[in-house]
């Protein structure tokens, strides 16, 4: 959905390495970018295995308003916030 609830949490090395070899076989291999327009700050994730674009917003609240950039516009293909084919999860390979 539109909300997430994300943890982002510095580990070390060692346990890096642990949780690694835990992926094999389901990993995401992109590119990030991050692509200022106005105030806010669009998320643009290129994957390296596969012909496939991602562009992320995150808002400060689920009823901000924003405006696609015409960048974005004239290339985006589809919304897929609710698409569960487009999680990570669903994506690693």
């Amino acid at each position: 959905g539109t909300v997430r609830t994300e943890i982002e949490e510095e580990i070390g090395q060692e346990l890096f390495t642990q949780l690694w070899r835990l992926t094999r076989g389901r990993r995401v291999r992109k590119v990030r970018y991050s692509v200022r327009d106005g105030n806010l700050t669009w998320v643009v994730d290129r994957f390296t295995d596969r012909r496939l674009y991602l562009a992320e917003l995150e808002l400060d609240a689920e009823d901000q308003v924003f405006d696609l950039p015409k960048w974005l516009r004239d290339i985006v293909v589809a919304d897929v916030t609710d698409d569960p084919q487009y999680t990570n999860l669903a994506l690693a390979r």
